[in-house]
């Protein structure tokens, strides 16, 4: 999901699966982030993520860059 939040866009996923075979194990991720326009063709963002697998510990992960359009 995107939502436009000032200049910028906030973006929020979240994901869910559970695979029913031998290992009957979960998976949930999520993560936010934004955007954020410095032209009309850059622009800067970060991001986190925390990824889980049932019995497995937590990952979690951060991000930042920028992207040039050509």
């Amino acid at each position: 999901m995107t939502v436009p939040l000032g200049p910028g866009t906030v973006m929020a996923w979240y994901a869910y699966s559970r695979s029913n075979g031998g290992l009957d194990q979960t998976h949930k991720s999520w993560a936010v982030g934004y955007d954020y326009p410095l032209s009309e063709r850059t622009d800067v963002y970060a991001a986190y993520l925390n990824d889980k697998y049932m019995s497995v510990s937590t990952g979690d992960t951060f991000g930042v860059g920028i992207r040039a359009k050509f």
